[in-house]
């Protein structure tokens, strides 16, 4: 993934970036203007995001960022929409993709809290007509994605209709077998959150939407969070984006997500998500809800899995605990990520289909909020240096480059010169931290002086993950010599 060279930017995104209110004139700073020092985090989180959003050729982003449950960044970048250039706000909609199911999860947690499910009893007692399988399942196997029930797959029911009940929902995958038992692998299965939200159904008494709204987004003022409606669209829902033939183009025939509300058929916005993380440390969930929910589940052999109920838990870089999940669908790519010992929260949501690091993204637009500027002054450095590149399959190739250095920005360039140049934007986050921005994400970049020169690595990772990020070996690594 990490590997793509940047792609041509579509004539249209150039023109977006460059009109929208929300980008400044110092987008391009290193190809023009001297940037200046950065002494706030918001400077440095909003100079990673534009640059973002011009390498990855974004069409637009909204990123919301809490502190001890106070809003402490929000903003939009780019635009809803390129023709109409409508710029992204605080309070454009996207979809949600699959970071709808920690909303699903939230409602689930209500259930548990008031006592009115029981997570380990088959799932036959609150939808009695749900066929048996040749094991039992359980609410806690569905959420956790242990049940052995398949995710998308040709096998599937599926027609381009409005699915007008959850009941209706079933019939996509209710004839399908399960895969293996319950409990002895990890499959990820949003089906099996369309079943979950028929458990929710029975135990609410209730339909699972109006639950939703009752139990979760009402409650916790998420007035910008709710189904997508395909037969009628939301004026201030983001227009959705996909990237083909080297351009951007607009997805003309949505699909209708109403056969999967509860694991990506939601729309929000990143300050809504920030109010369902605060509702995992302001006692709307208590303590023993909040732990049942991010407790990794383990599977029969003893193996966790690292996934608790609908929510993935890890470290990152740092060793920090970040909460989070991660979606992706047409004309989407989503994540919240909370880190609870540090009481901070990030959202981020954007209108396109992006194959990218979106859970390390977020950690680096979060970090300047939780980790102390950087001290020392960097000096100013125009030097050479020997780029080593390792593919996801291992294979290394050497090239050589340049790396430019000015205050607290910087640009890596692989290959200058030839059809395999590739640009990195740097942003110093703190004194050996840099947010280096890729076509397919913001990568943690570690840049340290020893009595040669500069030693620069760059780690890739996403979620679930179990073990530190900082023990898996860097996709990118170069040296400059004094």
């Amino acid at each position: 993934m990490h590997q793509s060279p940047r792609p041509r930017i579509a004539a249209t995104l150039i023109l977006a970036i460059m009109l929208s209110p929300a980008s400044g004139p110092h987008v391009l700073q290193g190809q023009g203007a001297a940037p200046r020092r950065m002494s706030e985090p918001a400077e440095r989180t909003r100079a990673i995001a534009r640059h973002l959003v011009e390498t990855a050729s974004l069409p637009g982003l909204s990123v919301a960022i809490s502190r001890n449950g106070q809003v402490v960044f929000a903003e939009g970048f780019g635009y809803a929409d390129i023709e109409r250039r409508a710029p992204v706000t605080a309070a454009t909609r996207f979809r949600t993709g699959s970071v709808g199911k920690v909303i699903t999860a939230t409602a689930l947690g209500r259930l548990l809290q008031d006592g009115r499910i029981d997570l380990d009893a088959p799932v036959q007692r609150y939808v009695p007509g749900y066929p048996v399988q040749q094991w039992p399942i359980t609410a806690r196997d569905l959420a956790g994605h242990v049940s052995g029930m398949a995710h998308y797959g040709p096998g599937d029911r599926l027609a381009a209709r409005f699915y007008p009940t959850v009941s209706d929902a079933l019939s996509v995958f209710s004839h399908q077998p399960l895969r293996e038992a319950p409990r002895t692998a990890y499959r990820y299965s949003t089906h099996g959150y369309t079943l979950l939200s028929a458990v929710i159904e029975g135990a609410a008494g209730q339909p699972f939407l109006d639950y939703l709204r009752e139990a979760v987004t009402a409650p916790l003022g998420m007035t910008g969070t709710g189904p997508d409606l395909r037969a009628t669209p939301d004026t201030a829902l983001a227009t959705f984006y996909r990237w083909t033939n080297d351009a951007l183009a607009r997805v003309t025939a949505p699909e209708d997500p109403s056969y999967k509300w509860a694991g990506g058929g939601l729309v929000s916005t990143p300050r809504d998500l920030l109010r369902l993380a605060d509702a995992y440390r302001n006692g709307f969930l208590d303590a023993k809800t909040v732990d049942a929910l991010w407790t990794s589940q383990t599977l029969i052999d003893g193996r966790r899995t690292g996934v608790g109920l609908g929510w993935r838990s890890g470290p990152d870089m740092a060793g920090r605990r970040v909460i989070e999940h991660a979606g992706s669908m047409e004309g989407t790519r989503a994540v919240l990520s909370i880190f609870p010992d540090e009481q901070v929260a990030v959202a981020v949501m954007t209108n396109r289909e992006w194959p990218s690091r979106i859970e390390e993204t977020a950690h680096l637009l979060a970090l300047p909020f939780m980790a102390p500027p950087p001290q020392r002054a960097m000096p100013a450095a125009s030097r050479p240096v020997t780029v080593e590149r390792r593919s996801d399959a291992g294979v290394k190739t050497t090239e050589d480059g340049t790396l430019e250095l000015r205050d607290d920005r910087g640009t890596l360039v692989i290959a200058p010169g030839t059809t395999r140049n590739v640009s990195y934007p740097l942003v110093r986050v703190t004194d050996e931290v840099y947010a280096m921005v890729a076509a397919d994400g913001v990568y943690h970049l570690t840049l340290r002086a020893n009595a040669d020169g500069l030693v620069g690595t760059a780690i890739a990772y996403g979620s679930p993950r179990l073990a530190s990020p900082a023990t898996t070996p860097p996709f990118l690594t170069f040296t400059a010599s004094r």
